[in-house]
Formats: C-alpha cells, structure tokens, sequence
C-alpha cells in the first residue's frame, strides 16, 4: 500500500495540526498522527489530546482505501523537515511506514490504530455559520484577556454568546476584560453559549485562513465541533456559568480622552522600564490637551515621566499596570483609541475609534496610586 504526496503539502498540513500534540500524554495514543485513508481513497490526518483534537485532509494519492494506522508524530515531522520538496512515496508495511524520497528513505514503526480515542459529537445542535473573519478578529482581539486559573477554570477561555442575529466574544480575567459585539449576516432559531477553551482558541487563530468564507459551529452538551475548509476540530468546552459581563461594564464614564495609539504605546514602553518590579505600575495624568504618564521604583531609586499629546482630554489622575495596559492598546486595530474613565477606584474603558459595524470594549481595572 503507498501514498504518493507533495513534501511541503504533508509536512504543512501535519505541522498545522500537530501544535495540539502535547509534549506529555496520559495516553499513548495521543504522541501518534492517526492517518485515515476513506473509501474514497481520501488521506485523513488526525492530531489530538485528551481534551480534544483536529482533522485535516492531505492532497495527495493514495492506491488503497479503508485503511488506518498510527505513526508517532515527532519522529515523522523531523524526518520529513529538512527533505527538500519534491514527491514523496510512502509505503506502509504491517509494522512499519517508509517515506521514500529521492536520495533515500527513512522507516518509523507503526501503532495499531484501534488504540486512539473517540471524542462524542451527537445530539449536536442545529449548526450555525460565522464568517472566518469575523472568528478570527473575536478571537485574537479577546484572548489576551483570557485567564489561566486553576480555581476559576470558566475565566480560561473565550466565551461565545450566539444570538438570533448577533454574536458576541468575550475573555477576562478578573482583572480586565475584552468583549467583541458583532452583528450577524446569519439568522438563527436559537440562542446558543459555550466556553472555548483558550488553547483551543489558539489554536483555531493559527489555522483559519483569512479569506475563509464560513465557519460551520456545532454543539453538544460537551463539545464543540468546529468545520472549515479542509479542517475539522472538535474540543471539550469548559463546564460552568461564565460571569454576568454586561453587570460590570460601566454605562456612563464623564471623563474621556482622544489620542494617538502609536504615540502612548511608544511612551508607555519607555516611561515602564522605571516602573515598581512588583506592581507595575504607571501613573496618567490627563488634562485638556496632553497626558503625563509617569512611573517610579523608590526601591531602586529610579523614575520617568513622559508627556504627550492629546486630540482631547479631560482632568483625571489613574494609575493601571504598564504590562496590561501596553497589551490591550497595542491589540486595538485603530490608529485613534478612546479611554474613557469615571474617578481613579473604578474600571476604565477603551475603545477604537474608527468603530463602524464591529464594537471592540476593553476594560481594565486600575491600581491605586501612592502619592
């Protein structure tokens, strides 16, 4: 039996999925590629862990069909990496897979395929389409938000608020949070909400291409199946209530300032480096057409201050933690943002300013400031 495949098409398409592969697994199975050649002679990678996994198809031929086996992942991504392209034969014996290439061949062992793991996608319910663009921008606007906690596991992903004609992302930590409002081109009959874990998340930003037109998303009591061009992934949601987000976002914030990304980006990275190791912290002092920004370590006896300039402004002194607030600045795609604040204890909003149909919120909590 032997697969005739382009080089760059195998390895790319197996380096795609096997970044869910983890360095250690509780199950064997899951160190493997599970390959799948169908009935209709189509080629099947799978790549997985215990809370979920990712299938994809090869462009390549295969002479036979109805056949499975396992071959461990590691070995066969290096063995193939530094083959330079060109068509590859790769015959699978009992016991044993060969990759043949011009200049010679290597032979890796091959597992029985029986061995990996089912994952349950039934009694999903009625699927419902995104577009790739719209995932994508939910995504990677609201995962660094996410948390990484043990006791609260709910705040470890992205949450997914589907609505009749609208959907919603959003991510926090407790500290700050990333919420992303999108009307839908799609109607739906029913509401739907899960957690996605933030790996999975990830995981899912790496792989959807940009130009994808449709993501189909299906799910069951446990998991979450998503399908997408040659793709299919399945995980495991999080279990749990997520925490009421609209209760904490703040209505009514009388002070707001206008200003350049670039520049307070830029300012805050130099004025950080003086900051408190432990706390971080960056101080703003905003008036009518400029903000201050400062930052001193009385341990080291060091300190900065930095001003720049406003479009508009507002007379409020706040402090936020620089790593944070550099983070959430620099994600926002707007060359404008928008912080609007209410008094130094309470959460602060920032936004872009160029919004027209996508509504990005970000909200961070500010730290005290010791005068």
């Amino acid at each position: 039996m032997e697969i005739t495949v382009s080089k760059t098409a195998l390895l790319d398409k197996l380096k795609s999925i096997g970044r869910i592969i983890q360095p250690k697994n509780s199950i064997p199975a899951y160190d493997n590629f599970l390959f799948v050649i169908d009935e209709f002679g189509i080629i099947l990678v799978t790549a997985g862990e215990e809370a979920g996994r990712i299938t994809t198809n090869i462009d390549g031929k295969a002479d036979f069909t109805n056949h499975s086996f396992m071959a461990n992942a590691k070995t066969l991504l290096d063995g193939l990496k530094e083959i330079p392209e060109q068509p590859l034969t790769i015959s699978i014996l009992k016991k044993e897979l060969i990759v043949k290439y011009a200049n010679g061949k290597f032979s890796i062992p091959l597992e029985k395929e029986e061995q990996y793991p089912s994952m349950n996608t039934d009694n999903t319910a009625t699927p419902f389409l995104v577009s790739g663009n719209d995932l994508l921008y939910g995504i990677k606007q609201t995962l660094i938000c996410s948390a990484n906690d043990e006791l609260r596991p709910v705040l470890n992903g992205v949450y997914f608020d589907i609505g009749l004609d609208s959907m919603s992302f959003v991510a926090t930590d407790g500290t700050r949070l990333a919420m992303i409002e999108n009307p839908s081109p799609y109607t739906r009959k029913e509401r739907a909400a899960f957690i996605l874990p933030s790996k999975f998340a990830k995981v899912l930003s790496n792989i959807v291409p940009e130009d994808c037109m449709n993501v189909e998303i299906s799910v069951n009591q446990t998991n979450i199946l998503f399908e997408f061009d040659s793709y299919r992934l399945i995980c495991r949601m999080i279990e749990g209530r997520f925490p009421n987000y609209r209760a904490v976002i703040p209505q009514k914030q009388p002070n707001r300032a206008v200003l350049k990304k670039a520049d307070i980006v830029s300012a805050l990275k130099r004025v950080s480096v003086f900051c408190d190791e432990s706390s971080s912290l960056v101080v703003l002092k905003f008036d009518s057409d400029s903000l201050k920004i400062a930052a001193h370590d009385l341990y080291f006896s060091k300190s900065a201050e930095e001003t720049i300039p406003l479009q508009s402004g507002c007379n409020i002194e706040i402090g936020f933690r620089s790593s944070f607030l550099i983070e959430m600045v620099n994600n926002i795609p707007s060359e404008d943002i928008a912080i609007t604040m209410s008094d130094p204890s309470q959460a602060s909003l920032l936004t872009r300013c160029d919004e027209e149909v996508k509504s990005l919120t970000y909200l961070l909590m500010p730290l005290s400031i010791n005068n």
